[in-house]
C-alpha cells in the first residue's frame, strides 16, 4: 500500500497556480485570525471606550514582541522542513521533534517573563493611566496562554513546511468561531473589559493547538513523526540548523517589533485619543498582512523546496509572483485607505476625537504600505535560501537606525504625524538592499541549509 504522507511538492508544477492554491489557505487562515483580533477590538471598542482600545493595543504590542522569539523559530523550522523535502532528506522526523520541543520549552520560559514583568513593560511603554489596569490584565493572561501559541505556531510551520497550508486554515476557523463566541460572553456579556479580549483570545488559541496536535498525532505516519516520548528529544545537528535560522530570524523580529513598540511609546505620549488611533492602525496592519503575509509565507516555502532541488528558474518565477501579487493588494488597500477612513475606523469605535484622527493616519500608512508590499518577495526569498544572517543585518538598519532614528528625528519636527511617518519610511531601508541582493544573483551561490 502506497504510505500515507503529507508532503505536497512546490518544486515541480505551474508556478502561478500552484503558489496561489498554496497560499489560499494560509490566507483564509490570516483572515480568521485577523478576523478575531479586530473582533477582540471592536468588542472591547464597543463597550470599553477608548481606554479599553488603548489596553487592548499596548497589550497586544507586547505580546507580538513576545511572539517574535516563537515565530522566529517556527519560521526556521518551516524553511529546514522545506528544504529537508526538496533534498528528499530522511531527517524530517529529528526536525519535527526538535522544533516542537524547542517551541514548548520557549513558550513556558516566555509566558513566565511576561507574567512576572508585566508592570514595567507597561510602563515603559508610556501606557495612559485610564488604560493601565486593563492592559495588565491583558498582558498577564495571554502572557499565561504563551504555550499554546506557540505550540500552534510551531505546527503549522511543521505543516507548511511539508506543503500542506489547507490544515492550519481548519484550526484556526474553529479557534475563530470560539473567539467571537468567548469575546461576547466575556467582554459584552461580563463587562471583563481587556481581560475578557485577553481569556477569549488564550482559550481560542488552546484550541486551535490541541485540535492541531491531535490530528497530527492520529496521522503520524503522514507527518513522519511517531509522538514517543523519546521522540520529543532534541537533536544537536536539527538544534544547530533552527539556531542558524532562527536566532537571527528572532533578533530581526525582535529589532522590528521592538522599534514600532518604542515608537507606539511615544505616541502614547500625546494621550488616550492617540494611542487609540495607533492601537487601531495595528489592528489594521493585521488584515494587510493577510495576503501579504499568506503569498510571503508561500512564496517561501515554494523558493526553500526549490532551492533545496536546485531549481534557481524556479525561484525566479516566484519572486516574480510574489511581487506582482503583493503590489496589487497595496492599490486595492490605498484606495480604502484614502476614500474610507472614517468608515474604516467607524467599525472599531464611535469616539468623534478618534474618528477626527483616523484620515491622517491612514495618509501616513499608506507610505508603510508600499513599503510592506514592496519587501515581501524579497524577504520570502532570503528566508527561503536560509539567509538568516542577512535578515539580521537588514533588521539592524530597519529597526534600530531607521525606524528609530527617522521617527524619532520627524516627530522632534513633526509632533505625533512624525512618528508615522517615520516609521512608513524605515520600511524601505529593507526592500532596497534585500531587492539588490535579489537581482545581482548572489543568491544562486549559496548552499542549502545542512541537514546531512
Amino acid at each position: 500500500m502506497q504510505k500515507e504522507t503529507l508532503i505536497n511538492n512546490l518544486a515541480e508544477g505551474p508556478v502561478l497556480s500552484k503558489l496561489i492554491r498554496f497560499a489560499v489557505p494560509i490566507m483564509l487562515a490570516n483572515l480568521l485570525q485577523a478576523f478575531y483580533s479586530m473582533v477582540d477590538m471592536v468588542v472591547v471598542g464597543q463597550f470599553g471606550g477608548p481606554a479599553g482600545l488603548s489596553a487592548v493595543g499596548i497589550g497586544g504590542q507586547l505580546q507580538f514582541l513576545f511572539l517574535a522569539v516563537g515565530m522566529g523559530f517556527a519560521n526556521a523550522g518551516q524553511i529546514v522542513i522545506s528544504q529537508q523535502v526538496g533534498l528528499q532528506s530522511d531527517r524530517i522526523s529529528r526536525s519535527v521533534g526538535t522544533l516542537l520541543t524547542l517551541e514548548g520549552i520557549m513558550g513556558v520560559v516566555v509566558g513566565l517573563i511576561g507574567v512576572l514583568m508585566h508592570n514595567p513593560m507597561l510602563r515603559l511603554m508610556n501606557t495612559p493611566e485610564e488604560a493601565f489596569s486593563q492592559a495588565a490584565a491583558y498582558m498577564v493572561i495571554c502572557s499565561c496562554g504563551m504555550l499554546f501559541i506557540y505550540g500552534y505556531n510551531a505546527v503549522c510551520a511543521i505543516l507548511r513546511g511539508m506543503g500542506e497550508s489547507r490544515l492550519p486554515m481548519v484550526f484556526i476557523g474553529i479557534a475563530s468561531i470560539v473567539n467571537v463566541v468567548l469575546d461576547l460572553l466575556f467582554v459584552a456579556g461580563f463587562r471583563w473589559g481587556a481581560g475578557g479580549a485577553a481569556a477569549a483570545t488564550v482559550l481560542a488559541q488552546a484550541v486551535a493547538f490541541f485540535s492541531a496536535l491531535v490530528y497530527l498525532y492520529r496521522h503520524k505516519e503522514a507527518v513522519q513523526f511517531d509522538f514517543r516520548l523519546r521522540s520529543f528529544a532534541i537533536d544537536k545537528d536539527q538544534l544547530i540548523a533552527l539556531c542558524r535560522l532562527g536566532i537571527p530570524q528572532v533578533l530581526q523580529q525582535f529589532l522590528i517589533t521592538g522599534s514600532i513598540t518604542f515608537i507606539n511609546s511615544r505616541v502614547n505620549i500625546y494621550g488616550v485619543t492617540a494611542s487609540a488611533v495607533d492601537s487601531v492602525g495595528g489592528k489594521l496592519n493585521t488584515v494587510v498582512n493577510v495576503v501579504t503575509g499568506a503569498i510571503s509565507t508561500a512564496s517561501s516555502s515554494m523558493i526553500a523546496q526549490s532551492f533545496g532541488a536546485r531549481k534557481t528558474d524556479r525561484v525566479r518565477s516566484t519572486f516574480r509572483a510574489c511581487m506582482i501579487i503583493c503590489m496589487v493588494w497595496f492599490l486595492i488597500l490605498t484606495a480604502a485607505y484614502l476614500l474610507l477612513p472614517r468608515q474604516i475606523f467607524g467599525l472599531f469605535t464611535s469616539d468623534p476625537a478618534v474618528l477626527e484622527l483616523a484620515p491622517v493616519y491612514l495618509r501616513f500608512a499608506v507610505i508603510w504600505l508600499l513599503a510592506l508590499c514592496s519587501m515581501d518577495a524579497p524577504f520570502a526569498l532570503v528566508n527561503g535560501i536560509g539567509f538568516a544572517s542577512f535578515n539580521l543585518a537588514v533588521g539592524l538598519l530597519d529597526g534600530v537606525v531607521a525606524r528609530i532614528g527617522l521617527s524619532l528625528l520627524l516627530g522632534h519636527f513633526m509632533g505625533l504625524t512624525g512618528f508615522w511617518l517615520g516609521s512608513g519610511l524605515a520600511g524601505f531601508v529593507t526592500t532596497i538592499p534585500m531587492g539588490i541582493y535579489y537581482l545581482t544573483g548572489w543568491w544562486e551561490k549559496r548552499e542549502a541549509v545542512n541537514n546531512n
